[in-house]
């Protein structure tokens, strides 16, 4: 057991020895992170990341981890999102009126680039989130809020300010590193009372007004409906009434063509029913019925 230990042992300050004669010390990186090497003695940054694992770096060197998965963060009112303190941002649009604001950034650091924004901040991961990005969404936001009315950003222009303040953010920061994947408002944005009250009020009367240019076109409707009904039975009559008067035309048209026709076969009738059955003594024509009695001697 002695002879075991006195080899640890050994070995240990051997390894010991050979840090120490090197100048170095052991120092790991978590998986998904890149770690930047900062010499606490001379501020130095070493231009070239540390991928995940173990590294040997040099005395008085501190090893910065940043992750290279993209992460989300959100800044809310409510203690039941985020953090459990208010996080909500304020920020001003036209005529100097102040909206406060959830708000939600998914973002990146290219690892290759991490030296560089460590260089430039000197902050971690958490600070350059908390600190650095906060302050430039709340830059980007009170510059390109200005653009845009209350009402207008209620009725969809929040959409538009959140892609101005996204593009802001990766012009000012993509030069170090940082990729904005997506920023946008979460939940409802929060005006003034009075401001939201004017917006409600509106909003209720153009409501209105588009349901009374409904009712307006239904009556419309309806009453052209009735008229067309009316129309139809309008027509109707009057076709019908067209109908008894051909009727009528005709038939007056037959008494004319076969009236006098009837009234001589009923002439005739009559005095073949009075004939005495005697033959004429003398014929008039044959184109006449006139008869007349001739005497015997």
């Amino acid at each position: 057991m002695p002879k075991k230990f006195a080899g640890a042992m050994l070995v240990l300050l051997a390894f010991i020895a050979l840090l120490t004669l090197k100048n170095t010390f052991v120092a790991s990186v978590s998986a998904n992170h890149v770690g930047v090497q900062f010499n606490r003695i001379d501020g130095r940054v070493e231009s070239i990341p540390l991928t995940s694992g173990w590294h040997l770096i040099g005395i008085g060197t501190s090893v910065v981890e940043f992750p290279t998965f993209t992460q989300t963060y959100t800044w809310t009112k409510s203690p039941h999102e985020g953090a459990p303190i208010d996080e909500s941002m304020n920020f001003q649009v036209a005529s100097g009126v102040v909206i406060n604001a959830d708000l939600s950034i998914s973002y990146s650091i290219d690892p290759s680039k991490a030296p560089t924004l460590y260089q430039k901040y000197k902050r971690g991961y958490e600070e350059i989130t908390t600190q650095i990005i906060r302050n430039e969404i709340r830059n980007s936001l009170n510059i390109y809020g200005t653009e845009f009315d209350p009402e207008g950003l209620l009725s969809g222009g929040k959409i538009k300010l959140a892609e101005e303040v996204r593009r802001k953010i990766n012009e000012d920061l993509n030069p170090f590193g940082i990729m904005v994947e997506q920023f946008g408002f979460v939940n409802e944005l929060r005006l003034p009372a009075n401001i939201q009250n004017a917006i409600n009020a509106k909003i209720q009367a153009n409501q209105e007004a588009l349901k009374s240019e409904a009712m307006l076109r239904k009556n419309l409707a309806d009453a052209a409906n009735e008229v067309a009904i009316a129309k139809g039975h309008a027509n109707a009559k009057i076709a019908e009434a067209e109908g008894d008067a051909r009727a009528l035309a005709v038939l007056g048209e037959s008494i004319k063509l076969y009236g006098a026709e009837a009234a001589r076969v009923k002439n005739q009738t009559l005095w073949i029913q009075k004939w005495d059955g005697k033959l004429p003594t003398t014929n008039a024509g044959s184109n006449t019925t006139l008869m007349m009695g001739i005497g015997e001697k």
